[in-house]
Parts: C-alpha cells; structure tokens; sequence
C-alpha cells in the first residue's frame, strides 16, 4: 500500500522540520514548500493527501494559497497554523475551506492526530480491476 503524501506550505524551515519531526511516526511521505506560490506547483506535479500550511508568509500568504487551491477545484484537506486566534480570519477561512486550525505553539501529538484523522477520512485511489481487459 502507498503511503499518504503530506504537505507543508510555510516560509519557516524550523516550522517545516517540526511539523516533519510530529508526523514521523505516521505512514506519510511528507514534502515541503517555502511559499503559497512552490505550494501550487507542488500540488500540480506531487499532490498531497493533506497539507498542513501557515497563515502568515511573504508572497503568497495561507489564505491566499487556499484561495487559489480551492478556486482551482482542488478539495484536499488543509490544515491552517497561526500564531494569532484572530476569529474573523478564521472564519474566513472555515468558509473557504479549511478543516481546521492549529494555534503556534502547538503539541506535535495534537497535529499527527489531526492528520491521521484527515487521512482516515481521505479515500484512497481506486484499485485497479484485474478482470478488465
């Protein structure tokens, strides 16, 4: 069985190799963007089953790259990191489309579960029928 691919989008590598030192323990292959803008490009050629991305980054911040990720009809799941509990753009971002949200600092534990929950709840690919043809 293929592992899950996680996604990170944030501009912060001390944050991207946090959130890769939670998830270690989960069957995920986890892939990293600096910005909203290699996040895009990122989830062109290598999509993600879950990404996990921060609100505030120069460029392309997160609810710009979430924007532009479900304007492009793209539904994966996507987990927002924030350092400010601000509850007007987190509303915001529920009604674009966020499954939820985590406040920095946060407990590794919390974001794997978060994640496991997503994947859980994520279909996996269509076997292929062994009968066709």
């Amino acid at each position: 069985m293929a592992s899950r691919r996680v996604m990170v989008v944030d501009d912060v590598a001390v944050i991207r190799g946090f959130v890769k030192s939670a998830l270690r323990d989960l069957d995920v292959i986890l892939h990293e963007a600096s910005d909203g803008h290699q996040g895009l490009e990122m989830q062109d050629t290598l999509p993600a089953d879950v990404i996990i991305c921060d609100i505030s980054m120069p460029g392309m911040n997160g609810e710009e790259f979430l924007t532009a990720l479900r304007g492009r009809g793209d539904r994966t799941p996507v987990i927002m990191l924030t350092s400010d509990g601000d509850k007007a753009v987190v509303n915001r971002l529920l009604k674009v489309g966020i499954q939820g949200y985590l406040l920095k600092p946060f407990k590794p534990g919390l974001l794997a579960d978060r994640v496991e929950e997503l994947l859980r709840n994520v279909s996996p690919p269509a076997p292929e029928d062994a009968d066709a043809a």
